[in-house]
């Protein structure tokens, strides 16, 4: 099957002959033998006599883009898969061509389309369905993802590669037992993959099964001994287990030896804290927050550290760093909102309250805590906007509850 993946091929340039042949044949004829050496620019050559010869071949076009494209010229080969689909809006290969070309040159939404058509034209294939799938991922578009992996995990079952793109959109979507299979049959696939079984590992751990994440955590560490990263995500799993003594001991053993590890001084704080040994906590937190300053929850948890302290001041500035590394940290912004009200800061209050209904609509409490300070600066329409909507997601709860409720009853009577 004709390699139909962009990938960077090790052609050894070879001398072309003195003359070419005569006819289209005959030097197809060629160029297979150029390809067969390994001989990507003259085969290259021989397409683009074959293209003079025969202007309306979409499939010399593409031949001609493919091996530009192969050989580290991607801006030069768009113009000639774009021909290619102009000649022959139907040939698969050449939209499949065209948008990895695309994606290669940072044009991810270009890129997306001509493997969405692609696809379209060749629904069997399954690279190209791969192909897709991981653009997406590339993406962030995580939904259109997972139908595209599903079925090709289904076309390709042996495809490690293929299982672990899916698990990868799956956990994106918090679909964590779905993901956890994925994994596990791409780990199954390449048991060798320490970064892959790791990413199973972290699943297990966040789909309740921490014990399971260690097991599979150890299973690198035999391998990798000297992983550190790997020796901290023990010490977090031990965190989601509950059993925060255990992970203080393991991470403080990772920190006596590897001291400059912020995420394990980060993990170590967090256990220290759900310990409610808050000064160790603050002095772990520190020092994370000095390693890896633009680790927004490190910095979110030395606030609620600092405010359980009664030292609103420093939570503020912590809540401030959170914030400006992570603009969309809705829970930071209200905490930030909450402190600075205690702080007396109303104006700052309010503006931080703003961002956070802004990017979580959810939570009754700010809204409300929202209108009391609006009323308060004498905004009685802002206020009021603020306490309907508090009042509706209060109704609303209330409403879920009375269905739960009822559905409970009914299954008792039964």
């Amino acid at each position: 099957m004709r390699l139909c993946c962009l990938v960077l091929m090790a052609f050894v340039a070879q001398p072309l002959a003195a003359q070419f042949a005569d006819n289209p044949e005959q030097l197809e004829a060629q160029a297979r033998q150029r390809l067969a050496a390994r001989d990507a620019n003259g085969a290259l050559a021989i397409y683009q006599k074959l293209a003079q010869l025969v202007p309306r071949s979409a499939a010399y076009q593409d031949e001609i883009g493919f091996l530009l494209a192969a050989t580290n010229r991607t801006s030069e080969a768009l113009p000639h898969f774009e021909q290619a689909t102009a000649l022959d809006a139907k040939f698969a290969q050449a939209w499949f061509h065209l948008g990895a070309a695309r994606l290669m040159s940072g044009q991810s939404a270009r890129g997306i389309d001509d493997l969405r058509k692609a696809v379209a034209l060749a629904p069997d294939n399954a690279e190209y369905r791969f192909r897709l799938g991981a653009a997406y991922n590339d993406a962030g578009r995580y939904a259109a993802a997972i139908p595209e992996l599903t079925r090709a995990s289904k076309q390709l079952p042996q495809n490690a590669r293929v299982w672990e793109a899916l698990a990868h959109a799956l956990e994106k979507q918090n679909r964590m037992n779905e993901a956890r299979h994925a994994y596990s049959v791409a780990v199954e696939l390449d048991p060798n993959n320490t970064a892959l079984r790791n990413d199973y590992a972290n699943v297990l751990v966040k789909s309740g099964n921490p014990m399971a994440g260690i097991a599979q955590f150890r299973k690198i560490l035999e391998r990798e001994p000297d992983n550190v990263h790997v020796e901290v995500n023990i010490g977090y799993a031990y965190i989601g287990a509950a059993d925060y003594k255990e992970a203080i001991r393991q991470l403080t053993q990772v920190i006596q030896r590897h001291p400059e590890a912020g995420d394990a001084h980060y993990d170590l704080g967090v256990a220290y804290k759900q310990s409610d040994d808050l000064k160790n906590a603050q002095i772990q937190l520190e020092e994370a927050v000095r390693l890896l300053p633009s680790l927004a929850e490190a910095h979110f948890v030395l606030a609620t550290t600092y405010i359980d302290q009664g030292e609103r001041q420093k939570a503020a500035e912590q809540l401030r760093q959170a914030v400006a590394q992570r603009p969309n940290y809705a829970e930071a912004w209200f905490e930030l909102g909450m402190v600075l009200k205690d702080l007396g800061d109303s104006d700052g209050a309010i503006e931080a309250l703003r961002r956070s209904v802004a990017l979580d609509g959810s939570d009754a409490g700010a809204f409300n805590t929202l209108g009391l300070l609006l009323r308060r600066k004498g905004d009685a329409e802002g206020a009021k906007e603020a306490f309907a909507k508090a009042a509706a997601l209060r109704q609303a709860e209330n409403e879920e509850k009375q269905k739960k409720l009822a559905q409970g009853a009914a299954r008792v009577s039964k």
